[in-house]
């Protein structure tokens, strides 16, 4: 029966049976049980206590009868945490370790080759390198169980629980590869992520025990609503229905990064189409807790505040997205020189600007304003929501449109930086790229104390700056920082022309130019 099973497992995923076969022996298996049932043992010693309830008449009489009395919560409690973080950083280091041997052993590009899709492969690897830890923690479960019903949890809430922690498990196991794939040969990778992983998943029980706790008594802080639902607040169900989704929307966007980066590590890690999703998402989701408080009274005095921290976090993830979806340096040239035998090969209808789009070679500068549009078009309609007057959403629509730009204008200055020989381009655009952020309020705030002294200034160099300078800047000003903006896009649209049309020239002109005599015959 089981040899049949493990043949018909075989065939739909080699890679699963053969981890189960190395991992699933006797020995360890037994290791395995024995564990679990000595730690089992522990906590019901641990958690229990004796009350007397009988004592002798004489004077220091002793307890004659006693009662024992197990402490149900604290016991479901901890093991709900043990449980958890066993999973998360256990998983971790087990799978960042096997990734490493493979890597070291050289056996990772064989696996590459397989005529077996990446992702049965990567299923392959979540299923079976951590199975003995998810054996012993399947030993655990129906303990826990036990401890649930005797502390009144209900069984509801613990399967939402249950659903939570095996997304976030998820997100974090296909995250720690991904890391390992991006990050090869590093020291002591496996222990540092495995603590990284302990301590996300320990922050994010705290506030699953603080926030969303079965007792509606016991929540800690104010209601939290995300568009029109209150996600965090007395519905247990619901907040934990929605931390489900959004740890299944993180976990796909993840698993196509990784599910490419297996399949061509030279690639990019997303691809444009990829990255408006991404984008649409994350923006969405950040909205829905923007969102409410546009019915309330002081949204004029929060606004600019409110929106300064919304860019902030975009810019974050414009920093992720900046390097996923940028080629590396030899693909752009080859995509430079070639792109138009490629066109004139492919279907009729093809174009130029459907391969800016959608190729996965070419630059990702009409990408990245194409994601911005997509924040744009989701926070204008907000903006256009507020109640401060016609003024406060002109000067929230101009901060917006200066954000954005300055955005475009960091992608661009990456990619044109791309094209620089340089043992790792990417690592030295991306340095610009953080450098002009941070350093110009930190020069401009040692000069200038308050934004009223050179608005232009601030406006142009720092980022964020325009939502709360606006306020004190003249027509002027914001008139010369959007003039100025429009000048650093066009130079460094012409400059990356010029970098593509150099790039694109043939080898033979590329020869003609450097050597003329010797291409024409002597006569």
């Amino acid at each position: 029966m089981l040899t049949k099973l493990l043949d018909s497992l075989g065939e739909e995923n080699p890679q699963l049976v053969r981890e189960l076969k190395g991992r699933l022996n006797r020995r360890s298996v037994g290791i395995v049980l024995f564990l679990s049932a000595i730690s089992q043992c522990l906590m019901g010693v641990g958690f229990s206590q004796k009350n007397c309830i009988a004592w002798s008449d004489g004077v220091g009489g002793l307890c004659q009868n006693y009662q024992v009395v197990i402490q149900w919560k604290v016991a479901f409690q901890t093991l709900s945490f043990m449980l958890a973080l066993l999973l998360f950083a256990g998983g971790v280091y087990l799978l960042t370790s096997d990734l490493g041997k493979e890597q070291r052993r050289g056996t990772l590009n064989f696996l590459r080759l397989s005529p077996r899709t990446s992702q049965n492969i990567l299923l392959g690897k979540l299923l079976g390198v951590p199975v003995l830890l998810y054996l012993g923690v399947g030993l655990a479960i129906p303990l826990h169980l036990i401890c649930a019903i005797a502390a009144g949890v209900p069984l509801g809430w613990v399967c939402g629980f249950y659903a939570v922690v095996a997304a976030l498990g998820s997100l974090i196991y296909m995250a720690s590869l991904l890391n390992g794939l991006l990050l090869t040969q590093v020291q002591y990778q496996a222990i540092v992520s495995s603590g990284v992983a302990g301590w996300l998943g320990s922050s994010f029980l705290s506030l699953i025990w603080l926030l969303l706790n079965w007792d509606t008594s016991n929540v800690q802080g104010d209601g939290l609503n995300w568009f029109f639902w209150e996600v965090i607040g007395q519905n247990s169900y619901l907040g934990l229905s929605w931390m489900f989704m959004t740890l299944l929307v993180g976990s796909y966007w993840i698993w196509q990064g990784l599910n490419r980066q297996f399949k061509n590590p030279n690639g990019t890690l997303l691809s444009k189409a990829q990255s408006y999703g991404v984008i649409a998402s994350v923006q969405i989701w950040i909205l829905g807790f923007f969102y409410p408080v546009i019915n309330h009274g002081y949204i004029e005095e929060t606004l600019m505040p409110m929106m300064l921290g919304v860019s902030i976090l975009t810019v974050v993830m414009f920093l992720l997205i900046i390097p996923a979806i940028s080629p590396q340096r030899q693909t752009l040239l080859d995509w430079a020189r070639y792109a138009h035998e490629d066109r004139r090969q492919g279907l009729k209808g093809y174009s130029k600007w459907q391969d800016w789009i959608w190729g996965e070679k070419s630059p990702s500068v009409v990408a990245i304003a194409i994601n911005l549009g997509i924040v744009a078009a989701l926070w204008m309609p907000w903006i256009l929501l507020w109640k401060g007057g016609f003024y406060v959403t002109l000067t929230a629509g101009i901060a917006l449109l200066m954000t954005l730009n300055l955005i475009w204008i960091y992608s661009a200055i990456a990619q044109s930086l791309s094209f620089i020989k340089f043992p790792k381009p990417g690592l030295l655009s991306m340095g610009i790229v953080m450098a002009a952020l941070i350093l110009p309020p930190l020069v401009f705030s040692l000069f200038f104390k308050t934004f009223s002294v050179n608005t232009t200034l601030w406006m142009l160099f720092v980022f964020g700056s325009p939502w709360l300078a606006l306020t004190e800047a003249s027509a002027m000003a914001i008139f010369v920082s959007l003039l100025g903006q429009l000048a650093a896009i066009v130079a460094l649209t012409f400059t990356l022309n010029y970098q593509l049309q150099r790039a694109g020239a043939s080898h033979s002109k590329l020869l003609f130019a450097a050597n003329p005599t010797q291409i024409a015959p002597k006569v």
